[in-house]
């Protein structure tokens, strides 16, 4: 699988090699420990909720305390929803085995390619399959909490690009293979600040309902500039990638070019099921501060249970249920934002006060592994004012997209945030 390198004996000029996960250039994924850290949640929110369910439910409807045993039945179905989730990683694990990603170039490049392979003995090839590739470098730092020596584990954004790997028979089963383009600029793998240090991630995983595939990979990522000996397909402009950033695009809003400029629409109800998530957490955690209160909990607990979950109801409905009607021409940038069909809020700009078209992140979500980053575009105003254009854009490549659209259509140059 792609060309060997000899990775005998210490060099401190090329770090990776010091690392043993690293140095073989045969990397392990995360699955293993993922399995055992399913389990161990499942096991001790279990061993939390049952007993509690067992006794505390009968006698919250016995005082009629209705919403206490809801919120801990919510519990007892959180505990089998972990059950469940470590049963299908267990599952996962062991119908694939110990996967290795081999990497080309080794290790990857900023300023160059980061490319890699995959070999699954158990997957016979079809012309259908498809596995979608995430790499991302993230900063990993430690908070310290206000009035105790206790720390807590973060981690923050810094890059992120997708792409959909390329396919090929390999003996009885498949090989996956991907190669994506990584600008300079980035922090290499592991460059200490402090108690904080950079990290790069490969994510694999299959669209394939009937294949449960979902590996993650951390990966050297230095600053050496090379490219990939023997793979030449990059990534992020398959196809099949294309396509689907297309579709995403088409799901969140309408674009039609216009006389000396575009027309946008983002229709009410775009991403409903991401969305509808902020409503039902906020309802969970709304629930709980209101049962705190039932039990007549410290109120420590009614204000951050009740307050974190009553701003994600309101942010939830108000994603859910706002539209957005851009349009930006010769005569310049007219935007209505409505709420449930009432007006929320609407700018007329004309053409000479506008500067340019920026994008900038909104916030980020996850799910199991997969991390997004969610974007917006805004008009800078000559006086420095911004305002909004576009929204709900997921992945630095959907957005990119977007950006390019509406400056080509515009004629507004792109400006850095």
């Amino acid at each position: 699988m792609g060309p060997s390198q000899d990775t005998s004996g210490s060099q401190p000029d090329r770090p990776w090699l010091l690392r043993k996960a690293w140095a073989s250039n045969r990397i392990r994924s995360h699955k293993r420990w993922e399995v055992i850290i399913l389990w161990g949640f499942a096991v001790v929110w279990s061993l939390i909720s049952t007993p509690l369910a067992y006794v505390q439910i009968p006698k919250a409807l016995a005082r009629g305390e209705t919403a206490v045993a809801w919120i801990i039945g919510v519990m007892l179905l959180v505990a089998v929803g972990l059950i469940t989730a470590a049963v299908r990683a267990t599952r996962d694990a062991h119908s694939h085995g110990d996967v290795r990603l081999v990497m080309d170039p080794f290790p990857g490049s900023i300023g160059g390619h980061v490319g890699a392979a995959i070999d699954l003995p158990a997957v016979a090839y079809r012309a259908d399959l498809r596995f979608d590739v995430t790499l991302r470098c993230a900063y990993h730092y430690q908070t310290r909490s206000a009035g105790d020596n206790s720390t807590e584990s973060r981690e923050q954004m810094v890059w992120q690009t997708e792409g959909v790997a390329q396919v090929h028979p390999q003996g009885l089963g498949s090989r996956v293979s991907f190669r994506l383009n990584v600008p300079e600029g980035l922090p290499q793998s592991e460059d200490p600040v402090g108690d904080s240090e950079h990290h790069w991630t490969v994510l694999l995983t299959s669209t394939d309902p009937a294949l449960t595939f979902s590996r993650r990979f951390e990966v050297p990522v230095y600053a050496t500039r090379t490219e990939s000996t023997w793979l030449a397909q990059d990534a992020a402009h398959h196809p099949q990638a294309l396509a689907q950033r297309q579709a995403d695009l088409n799901a969140v809003s309408d674009l039609e070019r216009v006389a000396g400029g575009v027309r946008l629409y983002q229709p009410y109800g775009r991403l409903w099921r991401h969305n509808l998530l902020w409503l039902v957490m906020g309802g969970v955690f709304f629930g709980f501060g209101m049962a705190a209160k039932g039990m007549q909990a410290p109120v420590v607990f009614l204000v951050l249970f009740g307050g974190v979950g009553g701003a994600m109801l309101l942010w939830g409905f108000f994603a859910l249920c706002n539209s957005l009607r851009v349009q930006l021409d010769g005569q310049g940038l007219r935007t209505e934002r409505r709420l449930l069909g009432l007006m929320f809020a609407w700018h007329h700009v004309p053409r000479s006060d506008l500067r340019g078209l920026q994008l900038v992140q909104s916030y980020s979500s996850q799910s199991g592994a997969e991390h997004t980053v969610w974007y917006r575009i805004r008009v800078v105003l000559k006086s420095g004012k911004t305002i909004t254009v576009a929204d709900s854009l997921g992945g630095k490549a959907l957005a990119d997209q977007m950006l390019q659209a509406l400056s080509d259509a515009s004629g507004l140059p792109t400006q850095s945030a």
